[in-house]
């Protein structure tokens, strides 16, 4: 008979379930930042490995014609389709990437960039095959 008049509640209480909300906006929002910069990491990486695609399709360029492939040096979607048709014989596809590429070259010397026009990351190539980041990267 004393159980019947002392019910236990089963429930949880809505401190309990304010810490839980809490907790999962805090660790969404970890989440999140750490995504965002996975994403813009693997970008990059992607775009280094186009400069490499380009550099050898560059060699070979100059294996052909004896001169270092040369386009304007302001990087835009339009230079990018240059130098898939003239250095990478339309074998590439640069245009539908974040980045967009520019070579330009003067005797031995020539440098391969790529760069976000959101963003303002710039990745650059030379002859020396070490790749270089300005700040915005």
């Amino acid at each position: 008979m004393g159980s019947l008049l002392f019910k236990s509640n089963k429930a949880f209480s809505l401190i309990e379930l304010l810490v839980v909300v809490a907790l999962i906006g805090i660790l969404s929002a970890v989440g999140i930042v750490s995504y965002s910069g996975y994403t813009k990491s693997a970008k990059q990486k992607n775009a280094e490995l186009s400069l490499n695609t380009i550099n050898l399709g560059l060699q070979e360029y100059k294996s052909s014609f004896g001169s270092y492939y040369t386009e304007a040096s302001t990087c835009n979607s339009g230079s990018s389709a240059k130098i898939v048709t003239n250095v990478l014989d339309g074998q590439d596809n640069l245009t539908d990437q974040d980045f967009q590429f520019c070579i330009s070259a003067s005797g031995s010397n020539y440098t391969i960039t790529a760069k976000n026009p959101t963003t303002g990351c710039e990745i650059s190539l030379n002859q020396t095959l070490k790749a270089i980041r300005n700040n915005s990267c």
